[in-house]
């Protein structure tokens, strides 16, 4: 009886092993896109424009309401200051225009440069902080975008 006791303690004691009363740990929360917010178009070149960027979407309206179009927001990183956005959709003659872009930025006080790419292959390279004019001619970077912050 004493041996048929000590063999169910052990089958119970086998049973139990590998199961865990705690349950696993929660995914971390993801970081929150810090360009998160409403910005102004001040140029170079494309027509004035809001931009109004979450963690999962970026939307582009014309201050005019002649366009706007809608991107999900694929993946960003706040420390390499990159981002990557799929056209979601559109009306009007929006602009940025396509399936899918790659961005670079730099947020200095109030002021956001945005450069940006086609496709998600490659991030561009930001030409100057707070600025979309090349320094070797003045000339309008293209796909380069100055914004201010809205309240």
């Amino acid at each position: 009886m004493w041996i048929r006791c000590l063999f169910t303690m052990m089958l119970l004691t086998v049973a139990g092993c590998g199961e865990s009363n705690t349950p696993p740990a929660p995914a971390p929360a993801p970081t929150p896109f810090e360009l998160a917010g409403k910005w102004l178009y001040l140029g170079p070149s494309d027509v004035p424009h809001n931009l109004t960027v979450s963690d999962t979407a970026m939307d582009y309206s014309d201050v005019d309401g002649h366009w706007s179009s809608s991107w999900t927001v694929k993946a960003h990183d706040n420390g390499a200051h990159h981002f990557q956005v799929v056209f979601g959709a559109g009306s009007g003659t929006y602009i940025p225009v396509g399936d899918s872009l790659s961005g670079a930025y730099e947020v200095d006080g109030t002021f956001l440069t945005v450069q940006l790419a086609k496709g998600l292959a490659a991030y561009p390279p930001l030409q100057g902080p707070g600025t979309c004019t090349g320094t070797a001619d003045g000339m309008p970077v293209p796909d380069c975008r100055l914004y201010v912050k809205q309240n």
